[in-house]
């Protein structure tokens, strides 16, 4: 029932707000995300977790107030550090995954340092969602409503051929120590799902030129995807907890439905900008 709801009103928020009205209603989606993390950075206080989604919220109006979100990303040097940050910021998350519970050492007796993961996680990914929703938005201000549209798709398509594999066949565990139930099977199904998407999609549009790099991307942003939900489930283990929030009920929270979102969201930003004319 929750996703009925959600998905609808969340494609609604994509396609007919303004940029305006969008950014604020992404923000606020984020903003109950950072509370969650919070929870991951050991403050238990309600104060302390007040003030983590405060200065969260300060840090994305001083960044809004200062970068424009439309034209070109070449020339916007704060956002394209924000993006190339969260980027950079996915390759160490793999790696912490991939050496996991080694890696917590580093990282889990420090709560300002699982702080700052916070904001690398969610900032740069909003500013990315921010991006690519004004994208060409003077040509076409539904352009950047459909590419967000096929992010999420792609996320989707990933998440349910996993679901659909993982849960009947799964039997090689991926990274048991971090998330006991992803499976190697999961996964490639929600890859193969993803490439069959992504064919029909190639095949609607008459097969544009260029067919290798829909497929990189797409096996690039389905393995990030995974990774992006195995991270946050590296917090949450180490939290103690079993799901991130409890604003969607039998979802868990919006780090739950978000975690694949906010690691495929930068690069995504950055092919589209970079080699969009290349992709489309």
């Amino acid at each position: 029932m929750t996703a009925l709801v959600l998905a609808p009103l969340a494609l609604c928020a994509v396609f007919y707000l303004p940029l305006m009205g969008f950014a604020i209603i992404l923000s606020l989606a984020f903003l109950l995300g950072a509370w969650e993390w919070s929870g991951f950075c050991g403050l238990s206080k309600r104060r302390l977790r007040a003030g983590y989604v405060v200065t969260t919220a300060g840090i994305m109006a001083l960044f809004y107030a200062l970068t424009p979100l439309t034209g070109e990303l070449s020339s916007n040097t704060l956002l394209l550090s924000m993006l190339l940050l969260g980027a950079a910021w996915w390759i160490v998350a793999i790696i912490l995954v991939l050496s996991f519970p080694r890696s917590q050492r580093l990282w889990a007796s420090s709560d300002w340092r699982r702080a700052l993961m916070g904001w690398f996680t969610l900032l740069p990914a909003w500013a990315a969602l921010l991006f690519i929703r004004g994208f060409d938005y003077d040509t076409s201000p539904f352009y950047g409503a459909w590419l967000i549209f096929a992010l999420l798709g792609l996320v989707w398509a990933a998440d349910i051929g996993g679901y659909i594999v993982g849960k009947p066949f799964g039997r090689t565990k991926l990274l048991p120590k971090v998330s006991p139930g992803k499976t190697l099977e999961g996964m490639l199904g929600g890859l193969v799902l993803v490439i069959i998407v992504v064919t029909g999609l190639m095949f609607w549009l008459d097969w544009p030129g260029q067919a290798e790099h829909w497929y990189i991307a797409a096996v690039l942003l389905t393995v990030l995807s995974v990774f992006g939900d195995l991270s946050e489930s590296m917090f949450k283990r180490v939290a103690g907890k079993k799901d991130s929030g409890i604003f969607l009920p039998g979802h868990g929270g919006i780090l739950d439905r978000i975690d694949s979102l906010t690691a495929t969201a930068p690069l995504y930003a950055l092919l589209l900008a970079f080699l969009g004319k290349q992709f489309l």
